[in-house]
């Protein structure tokens, strides 16, 4: 689940995103900055791995959470385009998982006091894994 995470933080900050963090930080809002952009994960499907002679196959299907807060002062559309322009280019571009955006919602976030526009995004894969010499 780290390495779904870690790629697409990767593909994010490739495309010109700042202020992105994995879910389960330590950082303060605060610390964050005034625009930021939060991955998780809702949830995880492993299936039976394949075996090859030198390779182990484990393919997977995951939602994953991307949110994108603002300052509450933001409003839902500016929000929705920097969603648009910023974010979504980067999930699609993405070559090594297929993802999906599966749903969007907007709300205000009273406890942050922010805007967060989050998408659920589905995406599957099979990662690849050398098998040890000696099996």
């Amino acid at each position: 689940m780290h390495d779904i995470l870690s790629q697409f933080r990767a593909e994010l900050l490739a495309a010109g995103n700042e202020n992105v963090y994995l879910a389960f930080d330590a950082l303060p809002v605060r610390s964050k900055g005034e625009y930021f952009t939060v991955l998780g994960i809702k949830s995880f499907e492993a299936s039976a791995p394949v075996y090859s002679q030198y390779t182990v196959f484990l393919p997977f299907k995951a939602e994953t959470e991307v949110s994108v807060y603002a300052p509450e002062s933001e409003n839902m559309q500016s929000l929705y385009r920097c969603f648009e322009s910023s974010v979504r280019p980067a999930l699609d571009a993405m070559t090594s998982m297929t993802t999906r955006v599966c749903r969007l919602s907007i709300k205000h976030d009273s406890n942050l006091r922010r805007l967060v526009l989050t998408a659920g995004v589905s995406v599957s894969g099979i990662r690849r894994i050398a098998r040890d010499s000696d099996e």
